[in-house]
């Protein structure tokens, strides 16, 4: 089995409408770990039987354990969802499988995922969801299994708000099973709950929401965990976990992608994030990625066998420091470039505000300050300068037998630009606009 453990699948799956047993849930999630990011294409996966085994809880010296792999596996294959795709308005119908092959006597079976599943399950960029295969293998309700998904998907909001009927549906469950909210959440809700807090890294409380004394929708507060059971033992969860709860968006994006592209372990991507992101910084661990990824598809063109994330890790630990390209020079120093000229056009246009100020405060006093006689010169000589500079407000706000309390009330704007030329006020002419 894949040791990383990693399921990432699309969120159109997460939120569809199927029904699998606990068992088919489990094998198909041992399938989606075993994908790596690198594949642009479904392989045929081999799942040991006695691998298997142990994730159903059976012992591998029964009888027939391999009869009950094969069954599952048969079961699975015949099982289908249905996905919504908002850009045709269509519904997918498909099954989960395309085949599943035997092998007697070797210990293991092979099966593949239908070609239909590739937009929902390779090479994921955005809109999905990731966590550890770990936390759902000793989960003993699928509907745990799914709860689990859907709360895990809205971890970072903290809550998540379901209709009941719309919950059900996701389930897969039929109109006719549990149709009393009280014996729903009996088996469904509390043995989630329960299975959740002893067995995975998040909790939840329910909070129920009454349309008419009658719960209609379910809140749920999504709770991280801080203890889980593993292998019958009751342990703190991992401190790095915690640690990565409490980082910021982009450095968890940082680390789920060190982990789902890059290939490193949840160790390494921790000790990356945590260490080497704050003290070098953002740049230099992105472009010794895109350094490392380069260098990694150059390799596999020549048909050298690499691995990504022993190139990746390789780099980190050595302190890879990849020369720019030229393009990478001039890109930076357009960017800085373009943020000093930003800059200073701020200042610049803090420095006009504040001249502007200035020159409305100037002309306030001047105002202020106006015998009659001066008012009597401005009544005389404004009409002439706003008929030349601004005929629309002639036209339409100015009256002949106006004085100047008035046109000061109606034509505030214009008599303080006529002041400010008669008195030859203006803005610095470096802080004009050029």
């Amino acid at each position: 089995m894949n040791k990383k453990d990693l399921v990432t699948k699309a969120n159109e799956i997460n939120e569809a409408h199927y029904r699998l047993s606990v068992y088919e849930q489990k094998l198909l999630l041992t399938m989606i770990s075993m994908i790596e990011p690198s594949d642009e294409d479904f392989k045929e996966y081999k799942i040991k039987i006695s691998d298997f085994a142990k994730l159903l809880d059976i012992d591998v010296k029964h009888g027939n354990v391999y009869e009950k792999v094969k069954y599952v596996a048969n079961e699975l294959r015949k099982r289908e969802l249905n996905l919504y795709d908002s850009e045709t308005d269509s519904y997918l119908n498909v099954g989960w499988l395309s085949s599943s092959k035997y092998f007697f006597g070797k210990g293991y079976v092979e099966l593949e995922f239908s070609p239909k599943l590739k937009p929902y399950l390779l090479g994921l960029k955005e809109s999905f969801l990731s966590y550890r295969l770990r936390n759902v293998i000793q989960l003993k309700s699928a509907y745990s299994i799914r709860i689990y998904e859907l709360l895990k998907q809205y971890e970072r909001i903290g809550k998540r708000v379901f209709k009941i009927d719309s919950l059900k549906k996701i389930l897969g469950l039929k109109e006719d099973e549990y149709p009393l909210y009280a014996n729903f959440k009996q088996k469904v809700l509390s043995v989630a709950q329960k299975e959740l807090k002893a067995n995975t890294d998040i909790s939840f409380e329910i909070k129920e929401i009454k349309t008419i004394r009658r719960v209609t929708e379910i809140e749920f507060l999504i709770i991280k965990n801080e203890k889980v059971i593993r292998d019958g033992k009751q342990v703190l969860v991992e401190s790095i976990e915690k640690a990565i709860f409490k980082l910021e968006d982009y450095e968890k994006n940082l680390f789920d992608k060190l982990q789902k592209y890059y290939q490193l372990s949840r160790e390494q991507a921790h000790e990356i994030v945590t260490l080497v992101l704050p003290q070098k910084g953002k740049e230099y661990v992105e472009g010794l990625l895109n350094y490392c990824s380069g260098y990694y598809e150059k390799k596999r063109k020549e048909n050298m066998i690499v691995h990504l994330g022993a190139i990746t890790w390789k780099g980190f630990q050595e302190g890879w420091q990849p020369q720019q390209s030229l393009f990478d020079i001039e890109s930076k120093e357009r960017g800085q470039a373009e943020l000093k000229r930003q800059a200073e056009n701020k200042l610049k246009e803090k420095a006009k505000q504040e001249e502007r100020l200035r020159i409305r405060n100037q002309v306030d006093g001047f105002i202020n300050n106006l015998t009659p006689e001066g008012k009597t010169s401005i009544e005389q000589e404004f009409p002439e300068w706003l008929k030349i500079k601004n005929p629309y407000t002639y036209k339409h706000s100015y009256q002949p037998d106006m004085d100047f309390d008035s046109m000061a009330a109606k034509m505030r704007i214009d008599l303080h630009y006529f002041i400010e030329e008669t008195l030859g006020l203006d803005i610095a002419p470096e802080l004009q606009d050029s």
